[in-house]
């Protein structure tokens, strides 16, 4: 018989050790998310993407493995009634989900919602007063390795050019960006560092925290992001507001002075910002222009929206011509509204607007009743400090993002979901489980043993394959950026080897079989997330080669596609690559994604390409383009070879194709030119030069004198339309 022993206190002992694990798994992948830059091509998006699902992997399978564990009921009659609102909003997006178009291509905006709600559920029923003051420390952590780059930035624009080595210093102009990689982006995350860093100043004051404070501010004012100075100054008012007016008496007789000074710093900030806004208004005709078009959207489905996800690619039949000035680009380059609440209302409509709402009442209607008993007695003053600042923390990242967009990328929407989660628990208390009976359990004995030794089998090899795929992505044909990939794998290693403890640690602590499994099964969905990693990656390495003509530059695309076949963006890029190269030889190429049988050309694997692209959007502009722009070089193929009926087959779909193109982009001089193009090579001199007097008229929505006077100056369409004049007599 093995023996027995009391499980009543190892549970509760157990339940510990898992809360503070999980804990510091999700405070050092906030350090590492903030921190983590892709040396290769300068986009930290992706390896942040990949950090932050890694992260809620194993912070969940942590906590589903404790209760699993366990063997205690999760929900109660308290916990269901205080999670109901969170519990409709959450049934209401994944639901309505699969009743909109595009369900492949907005996939990937289902399973980030997932993510996070995963991410809120784990720290609610995790986290208590104690471990959310753990991780307010991991954010200031991160915060200086944040502020001190940016200073350095800050230092290398504007006093000592050439101290930032990094080639992507000057990527912004004057505007700086530190490890978060976008100036808003890193707006926002200095501003709910600066608030969490306030409140840990005023709990227990130090010059460290006063100096980071200070660094935070100038890297807000040097981003030059104008919704970030208002969010900051509307920010520290919310913030004096309720700290004069709740936390001690002796503010109480000078609440009007003090409410009157927090009312003159804000009018000022509104003031200097608007000042600011007249020198640069084309971020704010930017802004307005991309509203009129989402409330556009918003009319045509106003009940229930267009799904989650759906903005970036229903959008783009919206778009209003002067955007296209604005951004100077040609393409789906907005993804988003720059404005979170009327996303939410685009995508999920006055139904999901008004759930989402309903949780910011809630947490609010919470905190103020939760506040005024701790401000009941001194002695819970730290509690009431570290309640204001998770308050205020998601308040300011909401008040930025009227104005932008920061709430959609990891960057800052992972804490985001930590602070909702924490002022969640701060607010209602810790979420209790139901406590465990009174029983016996076996020590563990042989069969454990065993199965711990086949998982921390499967981990490390786990660990061995992602570690071998991160150096082979330093590949021979990319030696001149090889250092960058072993600086890289380096800090990739010491990342591997504190996961591989950690998952180790928690199976430890199990007792039975289907835990083992459970952190198995994360283990495996962290290698998963590794892989658009790696798809980025190759598609870099693609667009690289293919930049310097080398014929290697397809098949690195068909690798990205391989781990990431969902993306729109990737099958456009590939045919782009095709197309240029237009070897009009029939082969076989399966290592850049042939089928087994049959021949191809360069001119079949693009329009492949480009109809995968466009199953999953129909409504890009460019991939509507570059479609016309193939079938009209084949046209002009077929007419080499004297096959003149196909060559007009395809010069009759290139039509059609340009033309879809200049319904959602009017602006493009280059789909005028081609259409004129084909006019000419029908000798239909008088059209062609209707082609390009069209460019030069300029759309007719377009009413702003600088915009027209672009079409009716632009030198090329001048000498575009001379040129077919003089040839055709006209």
């Amino acid at each position: 018989m093995a023996k027995k022993k009391p499980l009543l206190k190892a549970e509760a002992e157990r339940e510990s050790v898992c809360g503070d694990l999980i804990t510091r798994w999700l405070g050092l992948a906030g350090v590492l998310l903030s921190s983590a830059l892709f040396l290769f091509n300068q986009d930290s998006a992706q390896v942040k993407i990949t950090v932050f699902y890694a992260a809620v992997s194993g912070a969940f399978a942590f906590w589903l493995s404790d209760i699993f564990e366990r063997r205690v009921k999760v929900f109660s009659s308290r916990s269901l009634a205080l999670l109901f609102p969170f519990a409709l909003y959450f049934l209401y997006t994944v639901i309505s989900f699969f009743f909109h178009p595009y369900i492949l291509a907005r996939l990937g905006s289902l399973i980030r919602f997932l993510a996070y709600s995963a991410l809120f559920v784990t720290v609610i029923f995790s986290f208590n007063n104690r471990r959310t003051a753990e991780f307010i420390k991991y954010l200031l952590a991160a915060a200086w390795i944040v502020a001190v780059y940016g200073a350095v930035q800050i230092l290398d624009k504007y006093l000592l050019p050439g101290i930032d080595v990094f080639k992507w210093t000057d990527f912004f102009h004057e505007r700086i960006f530190s490890t978060i990689a976008n100036p808003n982006f890193l707006a926002d995350f200095c501003l709910f560092s600066f608030f969490a860093a306030l409140g840990s100043f005023l709990a227990k004051p130090s010059k460290s925290l006063a100096v980071l404070m200070i660094l935070l501010i100038l890297n807000i004012a040097f981003t030059l992001s104008k919704g970030a100075w208002l969010a900051l100054a509307a920010g520290l008012a919310l913030f004096g507001f309720i700290y004069f007016n709740f936390f001690s008496e002796k503010y109480k007789y000078h609440r009007l002075k003090y409410n009157l000074i927090i009312s003159a710093v804000l009018l000022f900030a509104v003031l200097a910002a608007g000042v600011f806004t007249a020198k640069r208004m084309q971020s704010v005709n930017f802004r307005l222009s991309t509203w009129r078009s989402a409330a556009e959207m918003i009319e045509a489905s106003p009940a229930f929206g267009t799904g989650k996800g759906s903005f970036r690619y229903i959008y783009t039949a919206y778009k209003r011509p002067e955007i296209f000035y604005m951004e100077g680009l040609h393409n789906g380059e907005t993804q988003h509204a720059e404005n979170y609440f009327i996303e939410q209302t685009c995508e999920l409509g006055i139904a999901g607007l008004g759930l989402f709402l309903l949780l910011l009442i809630w947490q609010t209607l919470g905190f103020f009743g939760r506040l005024k008993k701790l401000c009941s007695s001194p002695q819970n003053r730290k509690d009431a400090l570290l309640l204001l600042t998770c308050f205020t923390a998601p308040a300011v990242i909401y008040l930025h993002n009227l104005v932008d967009v920061s709430a959609y990328f990891v960057s800052t929407a992972y804490f985001l979901t930590v602070f909702n989660a924490m002022l969640f628990v701060l607010n209602f208390g810790p979420i209790e489980t139901s406590k465990p009976q009174e029983v016996q359990e076996p020590a563990r004995g042989k069969l454990f043993k065993f199965l711990y030794i086949l998982f921390a089998a499967f981990v490390l090899f786990i660990i061995c394959v992602l570690s071998r795929e991160f150096y082979e992505m330093s590949s021979p044909a990319l030696k001149d950026k090889a250092l960058y990939f072993y600086f890289y794998w380096f800090f990739f290693l010491i990342s591997a080897g504190y996961s591989a403890w950690a998952f180790l640690r928690r199976a430890w602590l199990c007792r039975r079989t289907a835990s083992l499994l459970i952190l198995a099964l994360a283990a495996v969905f962290i290698y998963l997330s590794f892989q658009p990693f790696r798809s980025d990656f190759y598609a870099a390495a693609g667009a690289g080669l293919a930049g310097r003509n080398n014929p290697a530059a397809p098949s690195y695309y068909y690798k990205a596609l391989k781990l990431n076949p969902f993306s729109p963006s990737l099958y456009q890029f590939s045919g782009i690559v095709f197309q240029n190269r237009a070897d009009l030889a029939k082969k076989n190429r399966p290592y850049e994604g042939d089928e087994p049988e049959g021949f191809f050309n360069d001119y079949d694997r693009a329009l492949k390409a480009y109809k995968k692209s466009l199953a999953l959007i129909p409504n890009d502009t460019m991939i509507h383009y570059n479609l016309g722009a193939l079938y009209h070089d084949m046209a002009k193929a077929s007419a080499r070879r004297g096959n003149m009926k196909e060559a007009q087959e395809y010069y009759n779909l290139a039509e059609a194709s340009l033309k879809k193109s200049l319904l959602l982009d009017p602006v493009y001089d280059n789909a005028y030119y081609r259409l004129a193009n084909i006019a000419l090579e029908h000798n239909d001199y008088r059209l062609a030069a209707n082609w390009v007097n069209l460019y030069i008229q300029g759309p007719e929505e377009v009413s702003n004198p600088l915009y027209i006077a672009k079409h009716r100056n632009d030198p090329k369409a001048q000498n575009h339309l001379r040129g077919i004049k003089a040839a055709g007599g006209l």
